[in-house]
This record gives C-alpha cells, structure tokens and sequence, in this order.
C-alpha cells in the first residue's frame, strides 16, 4: 500500500485555467439547475448582487464592522452548480458577521473581473474574496492589497511570484493529494494493480486543477506499473460523453475510468454502458445528482468532494476577523480525504446542492 502525506496548502501555482467550474478545480458539471433561492442576483450590469446584513448580527469586541461590505466573487456565472454551495457558505458567514455581502460573477470574463475588483477598491470595502483560474487579475488584487483592502481567494489562485504575495490566503483543495487519495482508493478495493490501463479525462487538460490531480494520480500508479491517459474532453457534457466514448472505441484494452473533474465523471456510467463496458470500474471528482446516484448503485467508486461551503464560508469568515479583531487569515485545505462513497452517499444525497 502506499501511504499518503499531506503536502502544504499553499503552492507557488495553485490553480489556473478555468471554466466554468473551472476549472477549476475544480470543475463542476455544466448542467444548470436552478440555484437556491438567495444565491445571488444577476440584475446588476456586471452581474452583481447582494446580501444585507440581519439586524442584530455580528461579533462584540474589536473594531466593528456592522453594516460594512465584503466582495464575493466567482469568476463564472451563477448557472454553475458548483457554486452554489459556497454562496450559501459565504452567506451563513456573512450572517455570523454582521456584514453585507456583496455577490459576483465575472461570467468567464476577465475585463469583468478586474473591473469588479477595482470598483470593490474604490469603495473601500472590507475585503475581497476571489476565485483566480487564471492571472489576468493579478494586477488588480496586488492593487487591492495597495490599498489595505485585503484578498482571500478560494477554490482556485494561479497568481505566482510577486503577485502571489499580493493574497493573505488560501480556502481550497489540495490537488496533488487529492489526486493521490482518490487513486489510492482504486488501488486499496483491488481496481488498479501492476499493467493497469486507464482513462483519465479531465475538462481542462493544460489548467493547473488537471495537472495537480493527475500528478496525484500518477504518484500511485507509477510505482505499482499502472497508468492513467490524461485526455481533455472540455466542459459540455454531451461533448465530453462522445470523446470519451471514442476515447474507449479506440482503446479497448482500457481497464477503468479515473475522472478529474465533475464533468467527465458525470458522463463515465453513460460512456460505459455505451461501449458496452458497464461494469468498468469508476472513480474520480466532485459531486452532483447523477454522480451520487450512479454511487448509490455502485457504478462509481467513489469521488472526491471539494466542500466548496467551506470554501466560501471561510474565506469571507477569515477576511471579517481580519477587519475586526486584525488576525491574519490562515490558507485552508478542504476535503482532505473527504470521499463521497457507498458508506455515506444517503447522507450526503439530502445536502446536494445547498451544503455539498
């Protein structure tokens, strides 16, 4: 067996490329049901929208900060499913504060972005939580950090040398580790063992989020003279169901699939039984309702889940006792070995997608 270690949450290069769920990291499914109500309000030209603070919320003591407002924003828009738990998680945050939460999606464009972050500037807000698949807005968060208004960034942040310096800290997950557990669970239930060919597609092969997981995966699989093809099969999921599904045609030798993101994972069960392989084993990320469903009736493995609530309640938690009591925001892994399998999926099923 192999043992795994945890590596530090904070990485020169954490994540970059995106896509609507981006990417990122972490990637989340492109299907686009309807959020919950509070989400957040796209009524405003930038897609804007905001939280106001309940009356008689907030913390005692220190510099308060009642009333005052905190930018979160997501670099995609609010159809993404991924998000809306950690909306719900910046919001609860929000309430514990006492604050206004302002809510943004820069809709995957990167004017749009910087331009939110420099009005956020000039409005001299608390703090700024961003997600960053990639640097075009470093320029901008370096300019935020000029100005005191310090930035947390959350699920993703590509900004490297100088630039990384300009953010006080990290809420994400570890990719190389999570790609490492997730393939270890495959090597543990006797799924992957010395010649084994898989398939590991990924929405965005180049992005940071895809090469860290497979780095993971790789650091199993190499020694035990596995292997897994790294294939980008993009962020459509009917798209990505027929290059995986000419992917398995052409090699039909391929022993299981290994999904990095929530897209192609999404599609595996459906690939499989097409190529008329339904019972190849599957495992890979993220969660939504087909993915549970297919673990519910052990067509997958297992996934790794992101806990983006986490992410968003404590990035915007962190920037508000940065503002009240001044203590410095700590970067945080969420997940860890956090995997949705058989012996828990019923109890995460009735959490999907408000909480998980």
């Amino acid at each position: 067996m192999i043992t795994l270690s945890r590596r530090s949450h904070i990485r020169s290069s954490i994540v970059a490329g995106a896509v609507a769920a981006l990417v990122l990291a972490g990637c989340a499914s492109t299907e686009n049901p309807a959020a919950p109500e509070g989400a957040g309000s796209t009524a405003a030209p930038e897609g804007a929208g905001s939280t106001a603070a309940p009356e008689g919320a907030g913390l005692t003591g220190g510099e308060s900060i009642a009333g005052k407002t905190i930018v979160f924003q997501i670099y995609t828009g609010p159809d993404t499913p991924f998000w809306v738990p950690a909306v719900n998680g910046a919001k609860a945050a929000a309430d514990i504060l006492g604050i206004e939460l302002e809510i943004q999606y820069a809709n995957a464009d990167d004017n749009t972005q910087v331009n939110q972050i420099q009005t956020a500037i000039a409005k001299g807000v608390l703090g700024i939580a961003t997600s960053l698949p990639n640097a075009a807005a470093g320029k901008a968060v370096c300019e935020a950090k000029a100005a005191g208004i310090p930035v947390v960034t959350f699920n993703v942040n590509s900004l490297e040398g100088d630039q990384a310096d300009c953010v006080d800290a990290f809420m994400g997950q570890d990719f190389v580790f999570a790609g490492a557990v997730i393939a270890q669970r495959m090597v543990d239930e006797g799924l992957i063992n010395s010649g084994s060919q898989f398939f590991c597609p990924v929405e965005l092969p180049t992005a940071i989020y895809a090469t860290q997981r497979y780095e993971g995966v790789m650091q199993v699989l190499t020694p035990l003279g596995a292997s897994c093809e790294l294939v980008g099969v993009g962020t459509d999921p009917a798209k990505a169901r027929d290059t995986m599904v000419q992917y398995l045609l052409g090699k039909p030798n391929t022993d299981g699939i290994l999904a990095l993101g929530a897209v192609p994972l999404s599609q595996a069960t459906a690939t499989a039984s097409q190529v008329q392989k339904p019972s190849m084993p599957i495992g890979g990320f993220d969660l939504s309702e087909d993915i549970l469903n297919d673990i519910s009736t052990g067509k997958i493995v297992a996934t790794v889940d992101q806990q983006p609530y986490s992410q968003g309640f404590y990035a915007v938690m962190q920037l508000g006792l940065r503002a009240q009591y001044q203590l410095f925001p700590s970067s945080m892994g969420t997940g860890g070995r956090g995997l949705v399998d058989m012996s828990n999926v019923d109890e995460v099923k009735g959490l999907v997608p408000d909480y998980r």
